[in-house]
């Protein structure tokens, strides 16, 4: 049993958010959108989720709440930025950041905001389908700045990372989070609290084969990624990688 597991809708709905237990085994995406596939392919292995979208509005965000397969909300409310960064926090500026790149596509940014929901497993479901409950915490801002506010100011690192069709170009994301190089990569990377140790990686269509973290090795691939119905013309499709932190990493 975890924290998560005990968790009661009194408890989520008004209750002190458990912060430090929602990032210390983390599964962190940043321009996630609405996708729940690496809930439905890795919770069996984590139970708290952090997304983050500056493209999503709270409003969106409370229509997709209830739609992971298999699960009902146990309770949900809105988290304010003081529960996030108690101790508050001075933003470190990536190497080579360009401002002008960063206001970019600036009519894309939402109005801020985080919300967090715990789901409770459907009784006809049993361990197989994935754990008794699982927690989410999404953030509507932007996904370098957001893991560095949570992660560095709380002394904490995410345990794995996803890159999914992260928005690039007509995407509307201001930095390629896929480039080792990227400000993404330097705050994964220069956490002093620790770096993931699993990353997950991959989209629809080309450009996810070039994956160049040295820091990673290959571990497996899932083929489909995405769902879909053939009768509606959405055929499952997509690919996403799995690769795992090197033990003697050389950073």
């Amino acid at each position: 049993m975890t924290k998560i597991d005990n968790l009661t809708k009194e408890e989520v709905i008004s209750g002190k958010l458990p912060l430090m237990g929602l990032l210390e085994h983390s599964f962190y995406y940043p321009s996630c959108g609405f996708d729940g596939g690496i809930i439905k392919y890795y919770s069996k292995h984590i139970q708290s989720f952090i997304y983050s979208d500056y493209a999503t509005g709270e409003d969106e965000f409370i229509n997709q709440l209830d739609t992971f397969y298999g699960y009902q909300l146990l309770g949900h409310r809105s988290v304010q930025k003081e529960e996030l960064i108690p101790q508050g926090w001075q933003m470190k500026i990536p190497p080579h950041f360009n401002i002008r790149e960063y206001y970019k596509y600036k009519d894309a940014f939402k109005k801020p905001f985080a919300h967090w929901a715990v789901y409770d497993r459907l009784e006809k479901f049993d361990d197989n389908h994935g754990p008794k409950k699982f927690s989410l915490l999404y953030i509507g801002g932007e996904g370098v700045a957001t893991y560095q506010a949570l992660y560095w100011a709380n002394k904490k690192t995410a345990k794995v990372l996803a890159i999914i069709q992260p928005g690039t170009g007509f995407g509307l994301n201001w930095t390629d989070f896929r480039d080792r190089n990227s400000a993404l990569a330097w705050v994964i990377m220069n956490n002093l609290y620790g770096t993931p140790d699993t990353i997950f990686y991959g989209g629809i269509g080309d450009g996810y084969d070039d994956f160049n973290w040295k820091e990673y090795q290959f571990e497996e691939k899932i083929r489909p990624y995405y769902g879909g119905k053939v009768s509606d013309k959405h055929e499952p499709s997509g690919e996403v990688t799995v690769w795992k932190r090197k033990l003697l990493a050389c950073i």
